[in-house]
């Protein structure tokens, strides 16, 4: 299956921004185990699953690992400029790979879907005692190219 990497675009934001990444993994986390590699630090991460052939996608069964998952799905409403946010659903991955459901219903909703895998928080590690940090981001994520991954997919920059 073929995600692409959605990166919050700040610490605890709630809103997520779609990478350049081309994700290809046997399951949803899988790819969002590959797309963590490269998240900008304190920032969640979810994968926005996609087929390049019109047509609704084939029934993948979920792989061993995958099995009994839940996301919650953002939505990008507003078009391929805008950010992804949360839509209030939960998707699981029972009989069939969450991803599959996602490529169905985007067709009917005529906008993108990604998924957060649930209960995902940020990592943020605790400054040291008497600094303080701070940081802003200006929506740009770094990104890797070709890297093979242990965890059964690779990651390329889509062209």
């Amino acid at each position: 299956m073929k995600f692409y990497a959605l990166y919050e675009t700040g610490p605890n934001a709630g809103t997520f921004e779609l990478a350049s990444t081309e994700i290809d993994a046997d399951s949803t986390s899988a790819a969002v185990a590959i797309a963590q590699k490269d998240a900008p630090a304190g920032c969640r991460t979810a994968v926005c699953p996609y087929r390049a052939l019109s047509g609704l996608p084939s029934s993948v069964p979920p792989t061993a690992d995958e099995s009994g998952k839940q996301y919650d799905v953002l939505a990008q409403p507003d078009g391929a400029s805008g950010l992804f946010q949360d839509s209030g659903q939960v998707f699981g991955s029972m009989a069939t790979d969450a991803a599959g459901m996602v490529l169905s219903l985007e067709r009917f909703f005529g906008y993108r879907l990604g998924l957060l895998p649930q209960g995902e928080k940020a990592d943020v590690a605790p400054a040291a005692s008497g600094s303080s940090t701070s940081s802003t981001s200006s929506g740009a994520v770094s990104v890797s190219s070709g890297t093979v991954v242990s965890s059964g997919g690779t990651a390329t920059t889509a062209s």
